[in-house]
């Protein structure tokens, strides 16, 4: 199962782990270090990033849900608060170990055609952080995201360090939105001169990062880091370099779905 920890970053994911996400290599890597992470990113139990969307609701992506983490206590603005429940999307499926051996179409595939996506219910609400709204519009396309993480780092030349995944430092990176297609954001990792100042791309670790979009100064929650599409054998998969396509949760797709759980 070792490509399930190099294809899924929630999360590589917002920019989303470590000396986090994979930076340009032309420029100095502290210019990408975030002092104060925003107060709605959380860190989840395993790995990964959650975002707080209600008092007592974070969204993340349905992968980074190792196992059951009901009554579980995880920390949010240095208090710790209960799980009380998570809610996996009913699309969202398990991989065979099969899809990760060989040719790379089926799993890009699979991982193109689930819904990962799930909601933690906490057992009180969160006091003192202000929830992120959910971008609801659908034009994102154009649109330019900063995305957060503490994953593996690394720059476009050489692709993402997996042996940086534990440094957890967060930064962030922008990247312009260039598809919209269903369930999926998706930008590409230029490399310069046609690239953003701080442009990048989420690593392994950052899988549930944030992307946001900002309008007028207020922020808005478009997407959750969640893979990288690659061609050829996944023995030879090496996540982050120039020309890399990151896929993002599309939020605005499951918004009702998202209303419904809360209702419920």
């Amino acid at each position: 199962m070792k490509f399930w920890w190099l294809l899924f970053a929630v999360s590589l994911i917002l920019p989303n782990y470590c000396n986090a996400v994979v930076k340009r290599h032309d420029i100095p890597p502290k210019k990408y270090l975030v002092d104060n992470a925003p107060a709605f990113l959380i860190d989840m139990p395993h790995e990964g990033h959650g975002v707080l969307i209600a008092p007592q609701w974070i969204i993340t992506v349905a992968h980074v849900i190792f196992y059951d983490y009901k009554g579980k206590s995880i920390k949010i603005g240095g208090e710790s608060y209960k799980i009380e429940s998570v809610t996996k999307h009913p699309d969202y499926i398990e991989p065979d170990e099969s899809l990760f051996k060989g040719d790379a179409t089926r799993l890009m595939a699979f991982f193109a055609s689930r819904s990962d996506i799930a909601l933690i219910k906490l057992s009180s609400p969160v006091s003192g952080i202000a929830p992120v709204k959910i971008y609801q519009e659908d034009n994102e396309v154009g649109q330019i995201v900063t995305v957060f993480g503490r994953g593996a780092t690394g720059n476009g030349l050489i692709g993402e360090d997996l042996s940086t995944k534990p440094l957890r430092k967060m930064h962030s990176f922008n990247n312009k939105i260039d598809g919209a297609k269903g369930s999926w954001l998706t930008y590409k990792f230029d490399s310069p001169p046609n690239s953003l100042p701080l442009e990048g791309i989420h690593g392994s670790g950052d899988s549930g990062g944030p992307s946001v979009i900002f309008l007028e100064g207020e922020p808005y929650l478009a997407g959750l880091s969640s893979w990288q599409y690659w061609q050829g054998d996944l023995s030879t998969f090496k996540g982050g370099l120039y020309g890399a396509t990151a896929y993002q949760v599309r939020l605005s797709v499951y918004k009702d779905w998202i209303l419904s759980v809360l209702a419920s």
